[in-house]
């Protein structure tokens, strides 16, 4: 039988709240920044119900292999992500969505699981006017810093950098972008720890990186390190100061920088987001979420970075030089 499961959301949502919840088939939602406690259903201002008998797993080392598939097809007035496993159905507009896991009692590949999860996240966050990116955030030496890139563009690098350097990580690759009660951009974390991609966790001090543990993502080796056992390191939230569109160039040793209208920015930002719900077929979620897009892109400059050998040879004056250089 499906339970219903309450998200409630503060201001800017540091933390979410679900509410009667079965922790063994929602244990993925453990790899967000959520906290579990009881309540009661009926005060819901937004639901999921989660069915079937599948458990999602938390992500264990596995050989590398595709990524499932993931199809959107809208009927009867409702869309649906589905991929092998489980689909989520979304009522557009409304404060609902339904996570279903495959039945029969087998278990969900936590990719599979993860992604559906954070679907229906990002549409609770969407109606609230919060928005989900592909970016790291950082600060170092009193500057902070929105790092938005593609897979493989640098984040984890240069999170790692910023650590060994003495800064602060909110996130090194799922942020959620907000207005604060002042009406200034704000950053909070989506993840509840760091997953370093396999080769950037060598930039930590030793110390740090003693705290690590193996994980993978669909895959690919990943190195955790969790916020609960490094508090220091982290940041629950951060209002950046300058927005940098990360890349990677080999040939060069330091750093190239590029001042980029606002109109670069936000189209950065909108191919970084949770573009399914900055779409017109989700025309109330998109009118809640890009004003937060456009304040942001106008509030603090945009760069666009890319990023040379320097910043895995001499991590600690590189992140340093960046972030001066696009604060001052």
């Amino acid at each position: 039988m499906a339970k219903s499961h309450l998200l409630e959301f503060d201001a800017f949502p540091e933390a979410v709240h679900l509410h009667g919840v079965d922790e063994e088939i929602l244990r993925g939602l453990g790899t967000f920044m959520v906290r579990v406690s009881d309540g009661k259903a009926e005060d819901a201002a937004y639901r999921v119900v989660a069915g079937g008998g599948g458990k999602p797993r938390r992500p264990a080392v596995v050989k590398k292999r595709r990524r499932p598939w993931r199809r959107h097809i809208r009927q009867d007035g409702e869309d649906l992500v589905v991929m092998p496993g489980g689909r989520v159905r979304l009522a557009p507009g409304r404060a609902e969505a339904v996570v279903e896991w495959a039945d029969g009692g087998a278990s969900v590949d936590g990719f599979v699981a993860l992604t559906l999860l954070e679907v229906a996240m990002s549409h609770a966050l969407a109606l609230n006017g919060y928005v989900v990116n592909h970016a790291a955030a950082i600060e170092i030496g009193g500057n902070s810093l929105l790092a938005v890139g593609r897979t493989h563009a640098g984040k984890s690098t240069l999170s790692a950098a910023a650590l060994a350097a003495g800064g602060t990580v909110v996130s090194d690759d799922s942020v959620i972008l907000g207005l604060d009660d002042e009406g200034s951009p704000s950053v909070g974390a989506l993840r509840r720890d760091l997953w370093l991609r396999d080769g950037s966790e060598e930039l930590l001090p030793e110390a740090q990186r003693a705290r690590l543990w193996e994980t993978s993502s669909f895959g690919e080796r990943r190195w955790g390190l969790e916020r609960a056992a490094s508090p220091g390191l982290f940041r629950t939230r951060m209002r950046p100061q300058a927005i940098v569109l990360l890349g990677r160039d080999l040939r060069l040793r330091g750093f190239r920088l590029r001042r980029v209208s606002s109109a670069e920015g936000l189209a950065g930002l909108i191919l970084a987001s949770s573009a399914l719900f900055l779409s017109g077929r989700y025309p109330i979620e998109r009118k809640r979420c890009m004003p937060v897009l456009t304040e942001l892109v106008d509030s603090v400059p945009c760069f666009e970075v890319r990023m040379g050998r320097a910043l895995v040879e001499e991590p600690v004056a590189t992140v340093r030089r960046l972030a001066e250089d696009v604060c001052s």
